[in-house]
């Protein structure tokens, strides 16, 4: 069994119609809000097996702010001291699941230069040759130097699709937010859990049935809602930078 710990690394500023596809008058769209970048940590209770699922952004919030959207990063939210309050070291972790790669989520796989980094095929792929509207998703727009994951390519291991990754733990595609996204689907004491990526930036996006105002593919969202409507309603579903999954996990 598997316990899930979320790891609140940074917190950073959006305009709601990034977080929910909504555009008209009355929806706010321009409204600037807060919400969490979050690494989950992932223990196995009866072997102490770690995997960490996404990284967060790098620790240089000057640089992230700039090439991204306005970002905050205290000392006690940088890797070291999370993961240190729940007895664990940065080298412990020797796995990583990425969900994508999108700069707040994969960037700082570079304090892990040791550990396996899963990665969707698709997602690599696109990261490489985005449509021009995502490429700072990739940190693309940074001219002056190569794509950051090309950093850590050499620690890649490959994913095609969907795949056991361990007992109690599913890799699953969730396409939409990007084409390779991907979800975590995790046993724990208190049932199956997804993590979701960003396929669902808050909840308001599952309840609503409206994708992020960040996707590739409308199509693609609205199957993967529905892929995760269909493994029941028993199913707890983290969102990738929801602020209540504090509460729901503590």
């Amino acid at each position: 069994m598997w316990k899930i710990i979320p790891l609140r690394v940074a917190d950073m500023q959006l305009t709601r119609v990034a977080r929910i596809l909504k555009c008209g008058i009355h929806a706010n769209a321009g409204e600037v809000m807060d919400l969490p970048c979050i690494a989950w940590l992932l223990k196995e209770e009866e072997s102490g097996r770690l995997i960490l699922v996404d990284a967060g952004p790098s620790e240089d919030s000057e640089h992230d702010a700039r090439f991204h959207t306005p970002i905050t990063r205290r000392p006690d939210q940088m890797l070291e001291p999370l993961l240190a309050s729940h007895g664990v070291k940065l080298q412990d972790i020797q796995e990583i699941i990425l969900t994508h790669l999108h700069w707040d989520h994969a960037l700082g796989v570079r304090k892990f230069p040791w550990a396996k980094v899963y990665v969707q095929r698709a997602e690599l792929q696109y990261a490489i040759a985005p449509f021009t509207a995502h490429r700072a998703c990739y940190e693309l727009n940074d001219t002056s130097n190569p794509p950051f994951f090309t950093g850590f390519y050499h620690q890649f291991k490959i994913v095609d699709g969907e795949m056991e990754f361990a007992p109690g733990v599913r890799l699953v595609t969730l396409p939409g937010h990007s084409p390779g996204s991907m979800g975590v689907l995790v046993e724990t004491a208190r049932g199956k859990c997804l993590i979701a990526g960003d396929l669902f930036n808050n909840m308001d996006n599952f309840r609503e049935d409206i994708p992020t105002g960040v996707n590739t593919s409308m199509y693609d969202c609205a199957a993967s809602f529905a892929k995760v409507r269909a493994m029941g309603p028993e199913l707890m579903i983290l969102a990738g930078h929801d602020e209540n999954v504090f509460a729901l996990l503590k």
